[in-house]
């Protein structure tokens, strides 16, 4: 029984002695000392800068293996002599980004005595979706100015990398269907003397007398092919006659982005906006918001992916379809990234379906008027990335 007690005792006392290790002792034992480094799994981060993009902000904190015995401090800074390490070490050229475009709070951060982890700091990056998508742009942070502890070289840096992302992921198939407005809010595209319609259009096939893009059968329609021209070829039919070119002719399987304008009777097309014809037609205005309906009784309204008949849908897929209430130019049309993605509030933009939904059958109006579209059964969506 003594000999249980003691070796009990011996045990417990071996126990104690070995919770007094010190930070320093397992240092020793480990072989490394205690150096300071920035917490963060990669010293880059690729940020995806979309249309819709908002503000961003990510923390930064400081770090060391052990326990410190005495506080340690440091400051977050961007550093722009980083580009130049960015650059040679990743391949390729990037831009700083814009000292408007971020703020550091909290940049001075400390690691209490006792701990291993400091407060964070906050990196703001905002209005991202002004950078020029035609260019990379980084925002490097280091730590610096460190008091108190020796620094880990190897783990001071960070690297915000921002990268233009697709602006058009989702497109509709409008294959044996059809789009329709019922117009909650027809006075912006009632009685238009001047409007521009446009969209992104890609057909699978042609094969038929006519495909439909959009408008309104016997009034103002933008169609593919006609009797007596080349199923791959735009028309605009009229109300007074239609205008066509063999230069509006389509490939199957591209994108393509049609736009047409009009000005009391005076029509212009643009495909990639590249003027392809201009014509005249004796019609003084369009009223686009007629009210809906089937057109069994002979009635015509607007429709995208249809006209006249079921059998003139459009074989293909459709996005960023617009109307507006003014003659865009060419020099507006070819703004940066406009066949793709524009601003819901922007001017004169009276009906904007983007067709992103990827599910459903309703079609969101982004402009102010909320006109949304309905699909008549559930279309084919597809996942892209465009531009290409």
């Amino acid at each position: 029984m003594r000999y249980l007690k003691f070796a009990t005792i011996f045990l417990a006392g071996a126990t104690l002695l070995a919770g007094c290790t010190t930070e320093q002792d397992r240092m020793d034992k480990h072989h490394f000392t205690n150096k300071v480094y920035v917490n963060a799994t990669d010293a880059v981060e690729n940020i995806i800068v979309k249309p819709t993009s908002s503000d961003i902000v990510r923390t930064l904190s400081i770090g060391t293996p052990l326990q410190v015995e005495s506080k340690v401090t440091g400051t977050f800074a961007v550093d722009a002599s980083l580009i130049a390490e960015y650059e040679s070490t990743y391949g390729e050229e990037v831009e700083i980004l814009p000292d408007s475009l971020y703020a550091i709070v909290d940049a001075d951060v400390t690691i209490e005595a006792g701990s291993n982890k400091s407060n964070d700091a906050s990196v703001g990056m905002f209005n991202l979706t002004s950078l020029n998508r035609e260019l990379v742009y980084v925002l490097p942070v280091a730590l610096t100015n460190v008091q108190g502890e020796e620094v880990l070289a190897s783990k001071t840096k960070m690297f915000y990398v921002f990268r233009a992302g697709a602006l058009v992921n989702v497109v509709c198939g409008l294959k044996e269907n059809r789009a329709y407005p019922d117009w909650k809010n027809a006075a912006p595209v009632t009685d238009m003397s001047q409007f521009t319609l446009e969209t992104l259009v890609y057909c699978n096939a042609f094969g038929k007398t006519i495909s439909t893009i959009m408008g309104i059968e016997g009034l103002f329609l933008i169609r593919i092919g006609d009797a007596g021209v080349p199923d791959n070829q735009i028309q605009i039919a009229t109300s007074y006659g239609n205008l066509t070119s063999s230069d509006l002719q389509l490939e199957t399987l591209k994108w393509y982005h049609v736009a047409v304008t009009f000005d009391s009777g005076s029509i212009v097309v643009y495909i990639n906006g590249k003027e392809k014809l201009s014509g005249y037609k004796s019609l003084n205005s369009v009223n686009i918001g007629v009210a809906h309906t089937n057109e069994d009784d002979g009635s015509r309204c607007f429709w995208v992916g249809y006209s006249y008949s079921r059998d003139r849908y459009l074989d293909g897929y459709v996005a960023e379809t617009r109307i507006w209430n003014k003659v865009l130019t060419a020099e507006d049309l070819n703004s940066n990234s406009h066949f793709y993605t524009v601003d819901p509030e922007s001017e004169g933009l009276v009906a904007y379906w983007k067709f992103d939904e990827g599910a459903g059958t309703t079609i969101k109006d982004y402009s102010q008027y909320g006109n949304d579209l309905t699909v008549d059964s559930e279309p084919q969506w597809k996942s892209v990335s465009l531009p290409e």
